[in-house]
């Protein structure tokens, strides 16, 4: 058990870094204003950018590297339609999903059958060894991906820019009342670019992370939703990182759980009263199918307590989140 568990929590870790990376993408995103529901897009773009330059130059760095690009080029879009042509921002994002979906399919066809190291694991110079024999916990905090740490460390930096630089404060102005931001002297559409562009870099960094560390191959539409769970993962956590990093573990755990469920048995003796409604019942629980639901599910329960906290008004949305900003009619 103590093994399973050890597994179980080391694919969460790297379950999660997607998460942690595309929900705060897409949490500086919203913070600015603009919602963007291309985040899943972008991943696919960013997974298949940062495989095909791995693959090519053999530098995984590289890779990540071209994966922000990618993300960042169709996040540009998403910024020049919604902030520069005042589309609405919900159509521009699902079209951006439905473009990275169908480019990445097209273009990534050929590349399906490449296989590539990726990143691998590193432990704390000197001290990582002793601290990765931890039983269950060792391997699962200190001997991660590059990526896993570079999420982790993105959490209390983000939250710091967010809270405690001029510039983050100017974001979050811009979010939540652009006008007097405006007349106060913040660059409105400056920063809104500046955030829809960060957040696709974020996206295309989880989508790298995903073929570069997670699976390690490519996979067309391999991010399975991922970037859906993200938008709602920025609901659960009020638009705050530290609540982003525990509501990514948990959607991590469930999705690391579907994956190593099979090595355990939860069935109970015959002799049992009721073995012949529990042992039928756990098992449909426990089948791969209907595990796979389970983080789309969570994800359906966080959305209708958004409905509810937001009836209540206790959730801290982002007052201009979905408002278009024109200084000539504002």
């Amino acid at each position: 058990m103590a093994g399973f568990l050890g597994g179980l929590l080391n694919a969460t870790v790297s379950a999660a870094t997607v998460f942690i990376l595309a929900g705060l993408g897409e949490l500086i995103s919203e913070r600015a204003g603009v919602l963007n529901l291309g985040v899943e897009g972008m991943m696919l773009s960013g997974a298949l950018g940062g495989f095909i330059v791995t693959v090519v130059t053999g530098s995984t760095w590289l890779g990540l590297f071209a994966g922000i690009v990618a993300g960042m080029a169709l996040a540009s879009i998403h910024a020049f339609l919604c902030i520069s042509l005042k589309a609405n921002q919900v159509i521009s994002g699902v079209m951006l999903t439905l473009l990275g979906t169908g480019l990445t399919t097209f273009y990534g066809s050929r590349w399906v059958e490449n296989s590539i190291d990726g990143f691998s694991q590193v432990t704390v110079p000197l001290v990582g060894q002793y601290l990765v024999d931890i039983p269950v916990i060792g391997t699962a905090l200190f001997s991660n991906t590059p990526t896993d740490y570079i999420a982790l460390a993105l959490v209390p930096i983000t939250w710091y820019f967010l809270n405690h630089s001029n510039m983050g404060l100017e974001l979050i102005s811009v979010g939540e009342d652009p006008e007097m931001a405006d007349t106060m002297g913040v660059a409105v559409f400056k920063l809104r670019y500046l955030a829809v562009i960060i957040g696709g870099g974020f996206a295309g960094a989880a989508g790298a992370h995903l073929s570069l560390a997670f699976s390690q191959l490519w996979v067309p539409g391999m991010t399975a939703g991922r970037g859906w769970i993200a938008v709602a993962l920025v609901i659960f956590a009020q638009w705050t990182p530290s609540r982003m990093l525990v509501g990514a573990y948990l959607f991590g755990m469930l999705d690391a759980l579907q994956l190593r469920s099979q090595a355990l048995s939860f069935s109970v003796g015959a002799d049992t009263p009721l073995a012949g409604i529990i042992n039928p019942t756990i098992d449909f629980l426990m089948n791969g199918q209907i595990m796979a639901t389970y983080p789309y599910l969570a994800t359906i329960l966080v959305l209708s307590y958004a409905v509810i906290k937001t009836k209540s008004d206790r959730l801290a949305v982002p007052s201009a989140l979905l408002q278009s900003y024109s200084r000539e009619t504002d």
